[in-house]
């Protein structure tokens, strides 16, 4: 998988890099987005820093490739977004790290980020399963990744502990090929104009 950009009708996707520094660090400032991501909310830009470097040293080892999300309408870095656990040999691929400022929530921007990389997935890589999975806590990703369209399959549980010992159950949903067309065509009847 190479860097690409691909460009929404709202956001445009950009190869993550320094150059988004400013941007996610006043994006990334809110609780809201880290309540169930396993970092602590970033209070400056040195630890956005660190996860701007630590996503491209996956992408370097072919684990991650990671996108800034870019407001079209003002050119501003408001999220990231990854494919992860690509599996090239068996055509799959996560899409996740997924997270937009919550003072673009209900825009549209998150949920276009996904179309974007499950577009380029499924229509230009040939996989034939693009997965998801959010902390069974997080109802409003729940809701976010069923409103993608993806069918829910089950819970990990005990999955992972967390930096505060918490020991998280992970939901798993994912889209297949067979099923892509329907789910493409209804989530094209749903974004905004350009």
């Amino acid at each position: 998988m190479e860097p690409i950009v691909l460009e929404g009708h709202v956001v445009r996707l950009e190869p993550l890099g320094l150059r988004h520094l400013d941007d996610l660090a006043e994006a990334a400032r809110h609780d809201d987005v880290w309540t169930f991501l396993d970092e602590p909310t970033p209070r400056s830009e040195e630890p956005v820093a660190v996860l701007i470097v630590e996503a491209l040293g996956e992408q370097e080892r072919g684990r991650r490739l990671p996108f800034a999300v870019v407001e079209r309408r003002t050119g501003t870095a408001i999220g990231s977004i990854s494919y992860i656990d690509i599996q090239q040999a068996h055509r799959g691929v996560e899409i996740g790290w997924a997270w937009v400022t919550p003072t673009r929530w209900r825009t549209g921007a998150a949920r276009e980020a996904a179309y974007l990389l499950m577009c380029h997935a499924f229509d230009t890589l040939d996989m034939i399963r693009v997965a998801f999975k959010t902390d069974s806590r997080n109802h409003r990703s729940q809701r976010a990744i069923e409103g993608l369209g993806a069918t829910r399959e089950g819970v990990f549980r005990n999955h992972r502990i967390l930096r505060d010992g918490h020991i998280r159950h992970s939901i798993y949903y994912s889209v297949i090929r067979e099923e892509w067309p329907a789910v493409r065509d209804a989530l094209e009847a749903r974004r905004p104009p350009a």
